[in-house]
């Protein structure tokens, strides 16, 4: 099934089993002749009529009008699929964009375009400009309801805050200067806390993961593990790690790695994890015929639209390009960010980890270790935090 299907299905699923309010706003801005499937657009046709005649629509209303059986028992099944409408506008413009495209390629003269535009504006929602008093009576109530989740390093949390749902992190560095493992020492550290994280390694394994993140957390050379030459006491230390600390840490790893934005979606609408990691941004899969720019711009407004549906923050990793390596100060910016100028546009916070001893060692310690915070829009950038690594454990601790 292509995306399009996919996001028809999706807005269908919304109509369906949404109330009669959202019904008619996205009967609003999306017709039957929008859709390219035979069936969502005869869902349409007959939420329309229904509509029209005042009467309720639901899937029992629509079946009844179907004489298809494999066609009524489709349409049960987009009742069953129903999770939410928050993110109704993505599938909305989405969809609008499609047949737009189709009937302006088919177009044959100016007055075609001229039809084609009045069009657009009869499908223009108006609905999304409220005024400045909307439900502002209910702020404070619904403020207290937030889930703030910490870093667990306060250095870190007294300068980038509280991560909240809906929160698009990015966290970015030159290869080398251990973003996995500031990942994985976050998780950790998340998860101690209680709070149930989710991650996508689009880069390692579920073996190799664990790994690291035992390793790290029980203080074992992660280097002596890979090459199998652990002493008998930390092999002790390992398995006493996986048998007392390990089952605490609320952790799930995803074990796909060839991902898209759609399919991280649709998992993160089912789990009740509290935030997701995935490394990395530049690995999931997704708009191969466009540009890079274009195909990681695309990814990143996706992942930010996720975030706000599922209400999550999500933490997800970044390359930098290569200039920075042709500047004597090699202390990362936000420019160096891979296809950066959509990802900063889209990001809420924009994080790099940086070691200075790495270009500079004769200056620096292999321990120091810089986490940056150059851009937040909910506290102030241009922030950074000293911290401690340990290259043998792959710990991250506060530099005392």
């Amino acid at each position: 099934m292509n995306l399009l299907s996919d996001y028809e299905e999706e807005l269908t699923s919304m109509l369906v089993a949404s109330k009669k309010d959202m019904q008619q706003v996205i009967l609003r801005q999306v017709s039957s002749k929008m859709l390219t499937s035979r069936l969502f657009a005869k869902v349409f046709e007959i939420a329309e009529l229904l509509i029209n005649a005042g009467q309720e629509v639901n899937v029992f209303n629509i079946v009844e009008k179907l004489s298809n059986n494999e066609d009524k028992k489709n349409v049960l099944f987009l009742q069953e699929r129903y999770i939410t409408n928050i993110n109704y506008k993505f599938y909305v413009n989405k969809i609008q964009e499609a047949y737009f495209d189709r009937i302006t390629e088919s177009a044959s003269k100016f007055s075609d375009l001229e039809i084609i535009q009045k069009e657009k504006e009869k499908y223009t929602d108006t609905s999304i400009l409220l005024d400045v008093t909307y439900n502002a009576d209910k702020l404070l109530i619904e403020d207290e309801k937030i889930k703030l989740i910490k870093t667990g390093y306060p250095s870190i949390d007294g300068r980038l805050g509280c991560m909240q749902g809906g929160d698009f992190i990015i966290f970015a560095g030159a290869t080398g200067m251990g973003k996995t493992c500031m990942m994985i020492n976050l998780i950790a550290s998340i998860a101690k806390q209680g709070y149930k994280v989710d991650v996508y390694s689009l880069e390692m394994s579920l073996k190799q993961l664990q790994n690291r993140l035992i390793c790290s957390q029980a203080r074992i050379d992660a280097s002596k593990l890979r090459i199998q030459s652990l002493s008998g006491y930390e092999k002790g230390r390992y398995a006493e790690y996986i048998n007392t600390s390990l089952p605490s840490l609320p952790i799930k790893i995803c074990t796909e790695y060839n991902i898209t934005v759609d399919k991280i979606r649709q998992l993160e609408r089912k789990t009740d994890s509290d935030i997701v990691f995935i490394d990395y941004l530049g690995l999931i899969s997704g708009g191969n015929s466009k540009t890079s720019y274009e195909r990681i711009g695309d990814i990143s407004r996706e992942l930010k639209l996720t975030a706000l549906e599922v209400n999550k923050p999500f933490f997800v990793l970044h390359q930098l390009n290569r200039g920075y390596a042709d500047r004597q100060d090699k202390r990362p910016r936000l420019s160096d960010l891979r296809d950066s100028g959509k990802i900063e546009q889209d990001a809420d916070t924009v994080c790099f980890i940086h070691r200075p001893a790495y270009f500079e060692p004769e200056k620096y310690r292999n321990s120091d270790l810089r986490f940056l915070i150059e851009k937040s829009r909910h506290t102030e950038g241009g922030k950074s935090i000293e911290l401690y690594y340990d290259s043998n454990t792959q710990t991250v601790k506060e530099k005392i």
